[in-house]
Order: C-alpha cells, then sequence, then structure tokens
C-alpha cells in the first residue's frame, strides 16, 4: 500500500539507534552494559591455536557476519562492513567502503577462506561480497538464487544457490574436489518484517545482472528466500560431528526455519540468532530455543549497520533496550542461566555475556569448546 514505505522510513529515522545498553551483564558485575562506552577493548585472538578438534574460534564482523576457523578450515558468513547512511541507502546507488572493509577484515587470513554465506540477499548481508571475493579467491559462495544472480557480473562460477541443495548436507571441498571437515544443511525460513506487516525490499531477483552494483540502488538488492543453516564441524576422519551449530540472519515465525531432527543426534553447541526484528516475529525466540536447546546463544544482528565504523555501537534501528532485555530473560528462562552450561566462550570477552548466551562487540573474538559427546550413532549420514 502506498502509504507502508513513507511509514516505514518515518520510523526508520525517528527510531535510529533507539537503545545501547544491556542491564544485567553477568561478566560485568555490579553496572549495565553501555555499548556506546565499554568498559573494554573487544577481546582479541585466543593465545595460540587450539588443539585440533577441542574448541573453534569465531570472531564477529558485526551486523550478521561472523568469521569461523576450525583447524585449518576458515568460512566467513555474511561479511558486512560498508554501513550506509540511511540517505545514501533511500537516494543513492551502490557503493562498497573499501578503507571500511579492509578494516573489518583486519588480521584475518582472508585469501584462505574457502566458503562465503548468506541466508538471503538484503544489501546488509551481501552488498560487500564483490570486494570480499577479490580477497578470497578459493571461496565459494552460498547464497539464495536472487543472491546468485546479482553476483553473476563478479562470481558466477563460484557461486551455488542454497536452493539447489535444500534438505541435504553439503560438504565443503578442496581444490581437488576432497571433503574438507565443514559440511552444511540449508533449512527454508523467512525474513520477518521490518514495521507493522512491510518487509523492506522483498520478493526476488529472476535473473542474472549484468552490469556492476554501482549502477543499482540498494534496493535493488532483493531478499529473496531466506534459509537458516545447520553448520557441522567435523572430526578429522570425517566420521563424527565434533561442533555443530545453528545460523540465522532473519528472525522468523514460530514453526520457520526449524531443521529436523537428524540421526546423528549430536546437540546443538551454538545457535547464532538474529535479534532485529524478533518481535515481529511470532512466537521468538522462545520457539527456536525450544527445537534447538542450544548449549550457548550468540546473539547477532544487534548492532547499527547504519553506523561508521568510527561510531559507538548503538543497537539496530528500532532494537529498544527493553526489547533486548527480554530477548536476553527469554534465553534464560528456555535454557536456564543459573549454572555454567561449559559451552560458552573460553576466553574473556568485553561485550556481555552469561553462562547461556553472549552479545560480542564488532570485532571480539570468542573461542568456543568442542565439548566430548559420547554418541554411537554420531555418524554423518
Amino acid at each position: 500500500m502506498p502509504w507502508r514505505r513513507p511509514v516505514l522510513l518515518a520510523g526508520i529515522v525517528l527510531c535510529l539507534g533507539c537503545g545501547h545498553i544491556v542491564r544485567n551483564a553477568p561478566n560485568h558485575p555490579g553496572a549495565p552494559f553501555d555499548f556506546e562506552s565499554p568498559p573494554c577493548q573487544p577481546a582479541g585472538p585466543p593465545a595460540g591455536p587450539p588443539a585440533k578438534g577441542a574448541a573453534v574460534d569465531v570472531r564477529y564482523l558485526g551486523a550478521a557476519g561472523l568469521y569461523l576457523r576450525w583447524g585449518d578450515d576458515s568460512i566467513l558468513l555474511g561479511p558486512f562492513f560498508s554501513n550506509p547512511s540511511l540517505l545514501r541507502v533511500l537516494l543513492g546507488r551502490w557503493r562498497a567502503n573499501g578503507p571500511a572493509i579492509e578494516r573489518g577484515l583486519g588480521g584475518l587470513p582472508v585469501s584462505d577462506v574457502e566458503a562465503i554465506f548468506a541466508g538471503h540477499s538484503h544489501y546488509d548481508h551481501v552488498g560487500d561480497l564483490p570486494a570480499v571475493l577479490a580477497l578470497a579467491p578459493r571461496a565459494r559462495v552460498y547464497v539464495n538464487r536472487s543472491g546468485a544472480h546479482a553476483l553473476a557480473p563478479y562470481a558466477a562460477a563460484r557461486t551455488t544457490a542454497l536452493e539447489d541443495g535444500s534438505g541435504q548436507w553439503v560438504w565443503l571441498t578442496g581444490p581437488g574436489g576432497e571433503k574438507r571437515p565443514i559440511r552444511f544443511f540449508a533449512v527454508p525460513s523467512e525474513h520477518a518484517p521490518q514495521i507493522d506487516h512491510y518487509l523492506w525490499a522483498k520478493g526476488p531477483l529472476k535473473e542474472d545482472w549484468r552490469e556492476p552494483w554501482t549502477s543499482h540502488r540498494f534496493y535493488d538488492l532483493k531478499a529473496g528466500e531466506t534459509f537458516a543453516l545447520v553448520v557441522d564441524l567435523m572430526s578429522s576422519d570425517l566420521q563424527s560431528v565434533r561442533y555443530r551449530f545453528y545460523y540465522q540472519d532473519a528472525a522468523n515465525r514460530q514453526g520457520i526455519g526449524e531443521p529436523p531432527s537428524f540421526p546423528d543426534g549430536h546437540p546443538y553447541d551454538l545457535a547464532v540468532l538474529c535479534i532485529a526484528s524478533y518481535d515481529k516475529a511470532k512466537g521468538q525466540p522462545a520457539a527456536i530455543l525450544k527445537t534447538l536447546r542450544p548449549r550457548h546463544v550468540l546473539v547477532a544482528h544487534y548492532d547499527d549497520f547504519m553506523r561508521q565504523q568510527d561510531r559507538p555501537v548503538r543497537f539496530v534501528s528500532l532494537l529498544t533496550d527493553a526489547k533486548v532485555e527480554t530477548y536476553l530473560q527469554t534465553i534464560c528462562r528456555e535454557l536456564g542461566c543459573g549454572s555454567p552450561s561449559g559451552a560458552g566462550p573460553t576466553n574473556p570477552v568485553c561485550g556481555p555475556s552469561s553462562s547461556r548466551w553472549t552479545l560480542p562487540l564488532p570485532g571480539e573474538w570468542m573461542r568456543f569448546p568442542a565439548l566430548s559427546v559420547n554418541n554411537s550413532a554420531n555418524q554423518p549420514k
């Protein structure tokens, strides 16, 4: 309806960066955690590599972006750093911020990355991929078909549509086609609306783009179909799951985006959950927590992706302090925060963290233990 977009934009303008405080950060007892003025710097890389198969190193990149290192293998999920202003998003054409991308990826061996994932193709998830792909010549891209169409001018031969492998395990492979110890399972999902029932830039792209993205507007990067991902980090002999995590880059309604039960019986060691617009996704986050029963939750996509990197961190548009508090309380109610789970970061982190959840600062490193699971059925299928 013609009035929806003006209402949406007015709401975003009025509510930009509504919140920035977590009232109770157990790792900083006695005071609220203010993201605008954090009491410490983001945690750097953990000292020394972990014993093989003993832990996974994760760096939160901001928005829904992650860098993940498992032994000799590494992947990126939704890397985005350009953070255009609202005015540019509404009126300008796409343009990547090269210095911001360089800073965001600083210190990472991006040339070794084997795969890049995005669950949908809004600009804040795929907008920097043309630039990132130039830095990661080995990486394949796994994104929905709309994202594959958009990336055609840059990486058509290196891009796989998630729709093509949905509902089955897909293994990452090396240069010679050999399996690497990482596999994923794409779960059809959806993207919650931002205001009322309005979803910005919804719908698919149906044809390959032929011209560079600089000729397109941000709105042209349509969401397409949304997917959540289950990612397994495998033993070196590829025979058992050592670490399993669930990744969503858009909140979804109850009953959607929920993975099936897998015969191996391995639990979810981590759930990376999108907090943005969760209040527009009926039943969340309680429903996905009940389904997954994860040992730990990494709360992502909380930070304002329209802020410049040198500006203080604030919550994404329309996400208030009260909404964040409700979200964290729901995690504790569903999973229990009264005692250590043994699945949280083993290194001290600056961002608010409890026994069951962590809100890392952009750029923060976390080392998560690969817990021993004695399960004779824990075999790949």
